[in-house]
């Protein structure tokens, strides 16, 4: 099976599909087919396996995936889930302070509305299944995912929004304010297969509306696994959206892409704050386009890693009406045999004009066997633009580490001062009080090992 990959000196060059991308391509087709009879949204399905295979899966030669040993990936033997026991208590210990009656289940990548709780939030926000949201609003629903689900060029999204079992949709009506976050709670349960999970959440948010979520991984699996999720966010005029992902698997065989997908309308706010801690290889894929009049995103984002633990990180921001901004920052602490990538475009179209785009990209080594890379990208058509973009590697600054070694602090104590100092920034703009103080004890422990 071969297919085209670029054009060069005018010849287009064609690969051989390798033995695991058949292998894996024949398992996803095997599950399609078993999920596809009767369900609401087979069309849907459909479409999107068709452009999966019209674009294949990614190569080393694939840009957006040059930095990740998918080869790993694609030779595992998985499976996907079956159902497992879970029990009422299983969840509620999971869930957060502030997010008590409010929060969504999936359990090995499927809602489950019978573990979840909502009795916190507004009477009027609308919690259902992509099936049930297919039905109820149909026009909505299909023209808006539909052209949502034509603009995606990444092969492991359309994956999910081919395989996806049972996805959530949430809609916020306008003007509603959700005061209590909303936690969106994963649990990977399995005693003897490594899984393949595809979850996928649809959310809309009514103008003027405001909601904050949540994500988190927790495993109680022996095995490894494949978390595949997609994310999508419709954010309408003078809307608001904090979105906080908690990826701290525990599991040296755990794999984790997620896409997340924001369409902005006029004058509304998309916020992310990226906390990676753990999994083997981890990819978030962001593609935000800014579509109305003064809209604004900021991308914030901190990995901490350690043993041969992966982060990659790629970013697509679309500036394609005027006065909007978008701006980005991320980190990571690298240890031991750790890699992370960034890879982000800001693309400002014509019509774009007094747009601002800030992107920066840190990077703090801690071994000599650490390593990141770092490609940060801008593309502007518009004469009125304030952008920069930059990116850094190195390692702990030796006079600022000198200095605190003269005012008695101990090396240890004054090389985790600085390195908590530089996570610190990140770690900040976490909304949820309980989440963030979480987060920094774990950071305080993560630096005692090293």
């Amino acid at each position: 099976m071969a297919r085209p990959i670029t054009k060069r000196g005018g010849c287009l060059m064609t690969f051989e599909l390798g033995l695991e991308q058949k292998i894996f391509t024949s398992l996803l087709e095997k599950h399609l087919d078993a999920i596809n009879q009767g369900d609401p949204l087979q069309k849907a399905r459909q479409k999107a396996w068709s452009q999966f295979l019209e674009r294949g899966l990614p190569t080393k030669q694939s840009e957006a995936y040059r930095y990740i040993k998918l080869r790993h990936l694609f030779s595992q033997n998985y499976e996907f889930p079956k159902e497992e026991s879970i029990t009422k208590d299983q969840i509620t210990s999971l869930v957060y302070p502030e997010c008590q009656h409010s929060f969504l289940v999936f359990i090995n990548g499927q809602f489950c509305s019978e573990f979840s709780e909502t009795k916190n939030l507004p009477s009027q926000v609308i919690i259902s299944t992509l099936q049930e949201a297919n039905q109820t609003f149909g026009t909505f629903f299909n023209n808006y995912w539909s052209k949502s689900l034509k603009e995606e060029n990444d092969s492991f999204a359309l994956i999910n929004s081919a395989l996806h079992h049972q996805g959530a949709f949430i809609y916020i009506p306008p003007k509603t304010i959700v005061e209590t976050p909303i936690q969106i709670l994963h649990l990977v349960q399995a005693q003897s297969q490594l899984l393949m999970l595809m979850p996928k959440i649809n959310v809309c948010v009514g103008a003027q509306a405001e909601v904050k979520f949540v994500s988190s991984i927790h495993q109680k699996s022996m095995n490894g696994y494949f978390i595949n999720q997609v994310t999508d966010f419709l954010v309408e005029d003078q809307a608001y959206v904090h979105y906080t992902q908690i990826l701290n698997e525990e599991h040296v065989q755990a794999w984790h892409f997620e896409a997340v997908r924001a369409h902005l309308k006029k004058q509304s706010t998309f916020k992310t704050v990226c906390i990676t801690e753990g999994g083997m290889t981890v990819r978030n894929d962001y593609h935000i386009s800014l579509s109305g009049e003064n809209a604004e995103v900021l991308l914030n984002g901190i990995s901490m890693l350690e043993d041969k633990r992966e982060v990659h990180t790629h970013i697509f921001i679309d500036h394609q009406a005027p006065n909007c901004r978008s701006y980005q920052l991320f980190k990571a602490v690298l240890n031991d045999f750790s890699r992370s990538s960034f890879e982000g475009k800001i693309m400002v179209r014509q019509k774009a004009q007094k747009t601002e785009a800030f992107q920066l990209n840190n990077n703090l080594l801690l071994s000599d066997h650490a390593h990141a890379d770092s490609k940060p990208n801008l593309e502007i058509f518009a004469d009125d633009v304030k952008a920069s973009h930059g990116a850094t590697v190195g390692q702990l600054d030796a006079e600022q580490l000198f200095y605190m070694k003269t005012r008695g602090f101990p090396e240890m104590a004054a090389k985790n001062l600085l390195i908590y100092g530089f996570a610190e920034q990140v770690i900040e703009m976490i909304p949820i009080n309980s989440i963030k103080e979480v987060i920094s004890q774990r950071a305080h422990r993560y630096l005692t090992k090293g």
